[in-house]
C-alpha cells in the first residue's frame, strides 16, 4: 500500500505480533523488527479515535523499529495509516485473508527462512517420491548415476551442490543452490539443463531428504555390511539421514541398486526389514536344529 523505501528493513524473528497493547501506549510491549498484523480489532481501535490521537498513536508505533505493518481480513485500510507509515517509510501491506490465516501462514515460511541451513557435495534425486542423496568423492559417478535415474523417470532436485535447511519437527529439505536449478554436470558432456532435455517434469525445486547413498571405490577398503543390518545414520543439522554405502565397480548397474534401495528404504519406514528377517530366520533354524 505505501512504505517501498523501507523495503530494506530486515525481519529478525519468524514469530508474528498483533500490535494491540502498542497502539494503546504500551510500546514496550513490542518486539522490535517484526511483523505487525492489524486485524479487525486494531483497525477497529485506530478509526474510533479522534483524528489527533490516531496519528500520534500511529507516529509512536511506527517510529519504532517493526519491520512491517499488514492489514488483514480484507479491512479497509486507514488513510492515517497509510500516512503515518510512508512518513516513516514503514512498509505497509494489505491482504484480504483472515487474521489467523495470515498469521499462521506467515509463520509457516519465515520459519522455513529462519531454519538452520547448510550445503552439502552431492547430488538430491527423487526416486519413487523419496528424496535419495547420492555422496561420494568428486568424479566419482554421482552425475552419472543421476544421469541414468533421469531416464527412468525420476526427478532431479540438485546436482553438486545441495543446499539443506531443517524443517521442524526433525525433517531436512534439500534443494538447488541459486544458479545450479535444473541443470546438471556430466563429465565431457558438460553443463546440461535438464528441464530442456527431458522435460520441466523431470526437475523439482525441493524434496525432503530421506535416504543418502555414499558411492566408495572397491579398492578404498573398509568394513562393507553385507547383510545390511547396521542402521547408519548420517548427521546433517543434527538430524540422523539414514546411509547406505555402495561399492562401485565396472559393470555395476548403478541405477537399479538406487532404486532397489530406495524401495527397501519405504518397506523400512512401514516396518519390513529384510535383512532383519532374515537373520531372524537363520537364528532361529540354528537354534532349532532345523537346516
Amino acid at each position: 500500500m505505501t512504505g517501498r523505501a523501507g523495503f530494506s528493513r530486515v525481519i529478525e524473528a519468524p514469530r508474528i505480533q498483533k500490535p494491540a497493547l502498542a497502539l494503546a501506549g504500551y510500546l514496550d510491549q513490542l518486539h522490535p523488527r517484526r511483523v505487525q498484523v492489524l486485524g479487525n480489532a486494531e483497525v477497529g481501535y485506530v478509526e474510533r479515535l479522534e483524528a489527533g490521537d490516531a496519528e500520534k498513536r500511529l507516529d509512536a508505533l511506527c517510529g519504532t523499529s517493526l519491520a512491517c505493518l499488514i492489514v488483514a481480513n480484507g479491512n479497509p485500510v486507514p488513510a492515517v495509516l497509510k500516512r503515518v507509515a510512508s512518513r516513516h517509510r514503514v512498509p505497509l501491506f494489505a491482504t484480504d485473508q483472515r487474521t489467523a490465516s495470515t498469521i499462521r501462514a506467515l509463520a509457516r515460511w519465515l520459519e522455513d527462512r529462519f531454519a538452520p541451513e547448510t550445503s552439502l557435495h552431492g547430488v538430491l534425486m527423487d526416486v519413487f517420491g523419496l528424496g535419495v542423496l547420492l555422496l561420494g568423492k568428486s568424479g566419482i559417478g554421482k552425475s552419472e548415476a543421476a544421469l541414468a535415474l533421469l531416464g527412468r523417470g525420476h526427478r532431479l532436485v540438485a546436482d553438486d551442490v545441495v543446499r539443506v535447511r531443517e524443517s521442524p519437527p526433525g525433517s531436512l529439505i534439500g534443494r538447488a543452490a541459486e544458479g545450479l536449478r535444473h541443470h546438471i554436470e556430466i563429465r565431457g558432456l558438460g553443463v546440461l539443463n535438464v528441464a530442456d532435455l527431458f522435460g520441466a517434469l523431470a526437475t523439482l525445486d525441493e524434496q525432503r531428504l530421506d535416504v543418502a547413498i555414499e558411492f566408495v571405490e572397491e579398492s578404498a577398503g573398509g568394513a562393507i555390511d553385507r547383510l545390511g543390518i547396521d542402521e547408519r545414520t548420517l548427521p546433517v543439522l543434527g538430524v540422523g539421514v539414514p546411509h547406505i554405502q555402495v561399492q562401485l565397480r565396472p559393470g555395476r548397474d548403478v541405477a537399479t541398486i538406487v532404486e532397489v534401495a530406495a524401495r527397501n528404504q519405504m518397506l523400512k519406514r512401514r516396518g519390513v526389514h529384510s535383512a532383519k528377517r532374515f537373520v531372524a530366520g537363520v537364528a532361529k533354524r540354528a537354534r532349532t536344529g532345523r537346516p
